[in-house]
């Protein structure tokens, strides 16, 4: 039987030893886009590979390995392993070293798939470091544009540069780094990063589409003054008009919220050369609104900028906002889904249907027409992006099982 095969001792040794790298003081982890901690991340999990595994990297540093790298098609299992600053040890790295053992567990049966697996290994799925999501699956699948290839980090240095002193040449953005008539699907395990299996006490969701966002970056603009010689009728206070601006941005989220899918967030602020004994002249902070619906959430964007107008005519201060990213909601292969759910109901797991509130590599794939499925599992207290990010033995063990039977299975055109 698979389950007594799939070995979760591994998957947690292995997820420990990653852990310590970038681990910080609070028990999270970093380990930025492009940075040694994620080569040395990447690293690690390569030289788990038997020898006789063949392991290509992309020009922009992707990670592809297989045993049969000359097959008709393939079937691509993985996820990235690059973090938020301080998150979790699961967030990305659990997709990895599931599809690993997956793979492993499938090579010990007496059964050949239909497509060989791929172990798929992505670059700067984190929009942490430069403001970019996916932009690893992204730049594999083409999809990568000029503006993006140059966005900077908070030390000004591009994405661009960042790969090249990495050790890496991009090539041609627009072509693909990989052949698509070989890729007859991609799976890809995440942790939920919600509360919703958690709670419903399931150990397996599988998703049927993916939110994504349309992102800014907003800078408010006053007049720094001397805060006990500048009246409170004659300032130009960039800290308070950037604070009625971010409560505004709850404030028609959750009115969104009743009539439709979408959430909106501000998850960073920043005064600039601010000081408790002055008036802030400069704030900046980042907008993010997601939904199902693009429609919908486009809508909810216009709703969201005009306010920012209105407060920054109110408070006469000067407002810009660039747009950082748009991208389109994605329906995943439903022929994948029904599969998924096949399997998951032939091994009695608890499982449910869901919608994705984050973005992840999978959404790329089905972009450029892959069959493309996800199973997501438990976040416990539905914690994610945080230190505390913990999931089930039981659910990764279900969650392995389901990839393992997936690729056994073979793709939908197989």
């Amino acid at each position: 039987m698979l389950t007594d095969r799939i070995d979760t001792d591994r998957i947690e040794r292995r997820l420990e030893d990653l852990w310590e790298i970038g681990r910080t003081d609070g028990g999270g982890v970093t380990r930025l886009a492009y940075t040694q901690e994620e080569e040395r991340a990447i690293e690690y999990v390569v030289d788990e590979l038997d020898d006789d595994v063949t392991v290509r990297t992309d020009s922009i540093g992707n990670v592809f390995a297989t045993r049969e790298p000359d097959a008709e098609q393939s079937f691509f299992v993985g996820s990235h392993l690059d973090s938020v600053y301080n998150g979790g040890k699961l967030d990305g790295t659990l997709g990895v070293l599931t599809a690993l053992e997956a793979i492993e567990t499938v090579e010990q049966v007496d059964e050949t798939p239909p497509a060989p697996p791929t172990l798929a290994i992505f670059r700067c799925e984190e929009s942490s470091r430069f403001g970019q999501h996916t932009v690893g699956s992204r730049g594999a699948l083409g999809l990568l544009t000029v503006e993006e290839f140059s966005a900077v980090d908070e030390q000004n240095v591009p994405l661009w540069q960042a790969i090249q002193q990495a050790g890496f040449q991009p090539e041609n953005l627009s072509e693909p780094t990989i052949d698509l008539d070989r890729v007859g699907a991609f799976l890809e395990l995440h942790i939920e990063q919600g509360r919703v299996l958690d709670e419903t006490d399931n150990d397996l969701g599988l998703v049927s589409s993916i939110r994504a966002p349309v992102r800014y970056h907003v800078t408010v603009e006053g007049d720094e003054d001397h805060s006990g010689a500048t009246p409170m009728t004659m300032r130009r206070d960039a800290v308070t008009a950037a604070s009625e601006m971010i409560l505004s941005v709850e404030r028609i989220g959750r009115e969104a919220h009743d009539d439709g899918d979408v959430v909106a967030t501000v998850g960073d602020v920043t005064a600039h050369d601010g000081a408790i004994n002055k008036v802030c002249g400069s704030v900046s902070f980042p907008i993010d609104v997601r939904s199902n619906d693009v429609d919908f959430r486009d809508r909810v964007e216009e709703d969201v900028l005009a306010d920012l107008e209105d407060v920054a005519t109110r408070r006469d201060v000067s407002l810009e906002t660039e747009l950082l990213d748009r991208s389109d909601p994605v329906e995943l292969d439903g022929r994948m889904i029904e599969s998924l759910d096949g399997i998951a109901e032939s091994m009695d797991a608890s499982h449910r249907v869901m919608a994705s509130g984050g973005g992840h590599d999978a959404m790329n794939f089905q972009h450029v027409g892959v069959p493309t499925g996800m199973v997501f599992v438990p976040s416990i207290d539905g914690i994610s992006h945080n230190p505390k990010e913990e999931t089930t033995t039981d659910a990764i063990a279900a969650g392995t099982e389901l990839l393992a039977r997936a690729i056994l299975e073979g793709p939908p055109s197989a």
